[in-house]
């Protein structure tokens, strides 16, 4: 299929804010997709019977390029990350997908003028010479689902390109990664891909690619140059996840290992909210509890077995920086042996950057 086909599919219209008009990016994604388009002052404009996925909305960004991840919270250690919103929303139609809590907007969203968020990002790494900065797009939707549109990664990667202390993180669930492959001078950037065994791809991540589709294509990145990450987040546990998950890092041991970053685990949690927005899907009907932080997780004993089995192997397989995303310091005590700050192989993902609200 081609890409534009894929789109188009996705998509029926268009909505533009006047003052993302002028962008290159947005001309360019617009004569390739080739829908009604129409321009407005606000997403306030756009048409009640119009919020909705079928929707592409391109508009500047109001306020900071570059936040926090909101990973920070009470009692859970957070890697102090960095993200940019560059693609918000997604179509990928994963269960489990705590975006369906927050995100107030429905149209897809696309933020133009990566430029701006390049030229604070060249900022923050200044100020914070001393220590690795990482950064990401991958927070509120995938990098790379509508990346073939816009073309947007390519720039954060040209951009940073000869900043030593910075990798540019593009996560995703898809294959698109041909549209990055001939970039000559790639940096620190990092393709990274959130992975699942095929079981819970089918059930619960229904639009994503398959994992071998993903595989395949941290293959073609990393023999065009780029650094790999993955993410196992969420894990489910559901009947037979040990075998099934650790199949599926076995995969990984293709990838040379100098060549991962890290990796990151994290369970299946859900605020209030989102559990009437999840549906009943079979996950759901094993036992949570809730946290400090006011997300539902799984008994802490079901975590640390989880954590334990998926963390060993993985330090088998590979010699990448481990983590956990939002967990306690008794979850990592238990299955790595220390807190974060005392592992020599996580600590430099977990000093603070300075210079971010």
């Amino acid at each position: 299929m081609k890409f534009s086909d894929y789109y188009k599919n996705i998509f029926a219209r268009i909505y533009i804010s006047k003052d993302a008009v002028p962008y290159p990016e947005a001309q360019k994604a617009m004569e390739r997709l080739s829908l009604p388009v129409t321009e407005v002052v606000s997403e306030k404009e756009v048409p009640a019977e119009h919020l909705n996925s079928k929707t592409l909305f391109i508009t500047k960004r109001k306020g900071a390029n570059v936040k926090r991840c909101q990973g920070v919270t009470k009692r859970h250690i957070c890697c102090n990350y960095l993200t940019v919103d560059l693609y918000e929303g997604c179509t990928l139609g994963c269960s489990y997908c705590i975006m369906k809590s927050y995100l107030n907007f429905s149209p897809v969203t696309v933020y133009i003028d990566p430029a701006s968020s390049v030229i604070e990002l060249r900022k923050i790494a200044l100020q914070n010479k001393e220590r690795i900065v990482r950064v990401g797009t991958g927070e509120v939707g995938d990098s790379l689902q509508f990346d073939p549109l816009f073309e947007m990664t390519a720039e954060f990667i040209y951009g940073l390109a000869d900043i030593e202390n910075i990798y540019f993180e593009a996560k995703t669930k898809t294959n698109f990664v041909d549209h990055l492959l001939e970039i000559k001078n790639k940096g620190n950037a990092v393709i990274s891909f959130s992975l699942n065994p095929n079981e819970i791809i089918l059930a619960e991540e229904p639009d994503a690619f398959s994992l071998a589709a993903r595989i395949e294509a941290a293959a073609k990145a990393v023999k065009a140059g780029y650094n790999l990450a993955f993410h196992f987040d969420p894990v489910i546990g559901a009947e037979g996840w040990g075998k099934k998950y650790l199949a599926t890092i076995e995969e990984l041991s293709v990838f040379p290992k100098e060549k991962v970053k890290w990796i990151s685990i994290g369970t299946v949690r859900y605020p209030p909210d989102l559990k009437d927005k999840i549906g009943e899907r079979p996950f759901l009907l094993d036992e949570f509890v809730p946290c400090a932080d006011g997300k539902y997780r799984y008994l802490q004993r079901r975590r640390k077995e989880i954590y334990r089995k998926l963390y060993r192997k993985l330090r088998d397989i590979t010699n990448s920086s481990v983590y956990f995303c939002m967990e306690s310091d008794t979850i990592w005590d238990y299955a790595a042996g220390a807190v974060p700050g005392k592992l020599p192989e996580t600590a430099w993902l977990f000093r603070k950057t300075k210079g971010v609200l």
